[in-house]
């Protein structure tokens, strides 16, 4: 992604917008639809979030289209909310099967007896993540105190409450209904990288269970910490509507050479042209995503699109917006995940 600073443009009204782009010569048949879906889709990601396909030389600083419409920019922005939701589907049936995982073998070894029902709040339970069996990253391996199932004197609502569970139960109606609610309950209401906090300080005992309930080895335990670092900046591009299309991953996020080499992945390239550890694009962080879990409605969706193109000009666009998520050809689109 550029690292271009934009300078900020006045406003401009639904005329106005359109007057512009039927100055850098864009097809629109229907003047009035195009307004509605201006004021709707926001022009910020319909027109500018694909533009860049569509121009006739997208680094001039005059922007000229040549052959392009204006329903090819809805195509393109329809395909994309379609991805987004058939994603998160995908990362959240990841992360309901690891919630229930981290529930049920951390539970498997506290959970001894009814007086332990609160045994997740124990910070006795965990292990130091600046210090365990993980080898963690400076970014990450940080104290497991600060994480909010420990808190204690939480206020809500007007209201202060003694710990984490407390808080739970005034919060949530459904979590109000246990008198001890248990961990596979209270887990519910942890957000993603919650969640991945506090398995960072699981033992290891624990660990190693839910990395086999994950379908991977103990030894896997990097690619396994790198791929849920990948889904949370995936689940947060989707989460807030943003387009997926265009995703990367962030440039500090250092990819697991072990990953690379065994999934193939392309990173980004330093200014010599060699492959560096950072930077992936979506096609790439689905095929980490493809460790874990079955991608088929994503490929046909894929399928459905391109093959649901009108004619060769719409194709020749597809095939640009591939390019722009990791992989030009459609075979490795309709491909992944099959490995």
């Amino acid at each position: 992604m550029s690292n271009r600073l934009h300078t900020t443009k006045a406003f401009k009204s639904l005329d106005d917008q359109i007057a512009l782009l039927k100055q850098r010569k864009l097809l629109i048949r229907d003047e009035e639809k195009a307004k509605r879906q201006l004021l709707e889709r926001n022009y910020f990601d319909l027109i500018n979030g694909f533009e860049t396909l569509l121009l006739v030389d997208s680094k001039a600083s005059n922007k000229e289209y040549n052959g392009p419409n204006f329903d090819d920019f809805i195509m393109l922005h329809n395909f994309d909310k379609k991805l987004n939701l058939e994603i998160i589907k995908v990362i959240d049936r990841f992360e309901i099967r690891l919630k229930t995982s981290m529930a049920y073998r951390f539970c498997e070894k506290n959970f001894v007896a009814a007086t332990d029902s609160a045994c997740y709040i124990d910070k006795n339970k965990y292990t130091d993540p600046r210090s365990n069996h993980l080898s963690l990253p400076s970014d990450l391996a940080k104290s497991i105190s600060n994480h909010n199932i420990f808190k204690t004197n939480i206020y809500f609502n007007r209201n202060t409450y003694s710990n984490f569970i407390d808080f739970c139960k005034a919060k949530y109606p459904y979590i109000s209904t246990y008198n001890d609610p248990p961990f596979w309950v209270v887990i519910k209401v942890l957000e993603f990288g919650s969640l991945f906090k506090l398995l960072l300080g699981f033992e290891k005992d624990v660990f190693e269970k839910v990395i086999k309930d994950m379908g991977m080895k103990y030894v896997d335990k990097q690619k396994f910490i790198n791929s849920i670092r990948i889904f949370i900046e995936l689940r947060n591009t989707c989460a807030h509507f943003q387009l997926v299309n265009r995703f990367r991953t962030p440039k500090n996020l250092r990819i697991d050479a072990g990953m690379i080499a065994d999934l193939g992945l392309r990173t980004k390239t330093n200014t010599s042209g060699s492959p560096t550890y950072y930077e992936i694009r979506l096609y790439d962080s689905l095929l980490v995503l493809s460790q874990f879990e079955s991608l088929k409605d994503i490929r046909r969706l894929i399928k459905e699109f391109y093959y649901k193109s009108c004619n060769s000009r719409e194709r020749r666009i597809i095939i640009k917006l591939f390019e722009r998520m990791g992989r030009k050809k459609l075979s490795d689109w309709l491909s992944i995940g099959l490995k």
